[in-house]
C-alpha cells in the first residue's frame, strides 16, 4: 500500500494548495478576490485547477514505480481500440441520465425544465462565463480519471476485489475532496453523507466501466467529463439530485448482477508490479 499512500500524498498536495486558498478566501482569512454569487464563475475558474492533482499524482508515482516507463502505464489506457459501441454508450451514458431525469423533474414540479432560464440565471450568454462555468467540468473530467482509475483502481484490483478496491478508492477519493467543502459546498451533516453515497455510487459505476473495457482510461474520462457537464446543468433545481438516484439505481443493479469480485462480466483490470520490491 505504500504506492496507494504515495499517490494520495502528491494528489491531495497539489489539489488542497488551490482547494486551501480558496477556501481561506471564502471564510475572509485572506483576500484572493470577491468571493460572493457576482464573482462565482471567477470561483469556478481557480477551482478547476484543483482538478490537476490526481493527473499530477499518478505521473509522479508513476515514474517512482516504473521509471521511464510509467507514463506508457497511463497513456496507453488512453488507446481508442478499447472502446467498442458498448463502451462508447456507457461512456456517454450521463446524457441518457439526464434525459431521463427531464420528465422525472416535470412530474416532481408540474414543469418542464429552461434552458433558457437557466442560461440567463448563470449568465451564460457571456461566453467568458460560459468558459468559466465549463472549466470545472473539463478539468476535473480530464485530469481526476488518470489518478483515480488510470492507476489507483488497478493498482487496488490486483490486491483486492473489485468491490473491495471500489470502496478504498471512494475513501481516499472523499478525502481527497474535504478541503473543498468549506468553500464549494453546504457544509453540514446530511450534505457530507450524501455526497460519500453518490461518490460510492459514482465509483461502482466507473469501476465496472473500466473493467468492461478491459482498461480504457478514455471511457472513464469521457464518464466522467459528461456526467459533470449534466450535473451542473442540473444543480439549481432536481435534476441534479434525480441523475444522482438513477447512478444509485445503477450501482445496485451492477453489484446484483456482477457481484462483489468483478463488477463487470471480465475479470478486474490490474497494473503490472513495480520495479522495485515492497510498493
Amino acid at each position: 500500500m505504500k504506492a496507494v499512500f504515495i499517490y494520495f500524498s502528491w494528489a491531495c498536495f497539489f489539489s488542497w494548495i488551490v482547494f486551501g486558498l480558496l477556501a481561506l478566501n471564502h471564510h475572509h482569512l485572506i483576500f484572493l478576490f470577491t468571493d460572493d454569487a457576482a464573482h462565482a464563475r471567477l470561483t469556478d475558474f481557480y477551482h478547476a485547477f484543483g482538478g490537476l492533482g490526481p493527473t499530477l499524482g499518478a505521473i509522479i508515482i508513476c515514474f517512482v514505480l516504473w521509471a521511464k516507463n510509467g507514463r506508457r502505464k497511463l497513456t496507453r489506457q488512453l488507446a481508442i481500440r478499447k472502446m467498442n459501441t458498448k463502451a462508447w454508450f456507457f461512456a456517454l451514458s450521463p446524457f441518457v441520465y439526464l434525459l431521463l431525469a427531464l420528465p422525472i423533474d416535470y412530474l416532481i414540479s408540474n414543469k418542464w425544465f429552461s434552458w433558457n432560464e437557466y442560461r440567463i440565471i448563470n449568465q451564460l450568454n457571456d461566453p467568458v462565463n460560459l468558459f468559466y462555468w465549463l472549466m470545472p467540468s473539463f478539468f476535473y473530467g480530464m485530469f481526476e480519471e488518470p489518478g483515480w482509475r488510470g492507476f489507483l483502481l488497478p493498482w487496488l484490483q490486483k490486491r483486492f476485489s473489485a468491490m473491495n478496491a471500489t470502496i478504498i478508492l471512494t475513501l481516499f477519493w472523499f478525502c481527497w475532496h474535504i478541503p473543498s467543502f468549506f468553500y464549494r459546498y453546504d457544509l453540514s451533516v446530511p450534505m457530507i453523507v450524501g455526497f460519500l453515497i453518490g461518490l460510492f455510487a459514482g465509483a461502482v459505476v466507473l469501476t465496472f466501466l473500466y473493467n468492461y473495457t478491459k482498461g480504457s482510461l478514455l471511457a472513464v474520462i469521457i464518464w466522467h467529463l459528461t456526467w459533470d457537464i449534466v450535473s451542473i446543468a442540473g444543480k439549481d433545481g432536481n435534476l441534479s439530485a434525480i441523475m444522482s438516484t438513477i447512478i444509485m439505481v445503477i450501482a445496485v443493479v451492477i453489484l446484483i448482477v456482477y457481484k462483489w469480485r468483478n463488477l463487470s462480466p471480465f475479470s478486474p483490470t490490474t497494473i503490472s508490479d513495480s520495479i522495485l520490491p515492497g510498493y
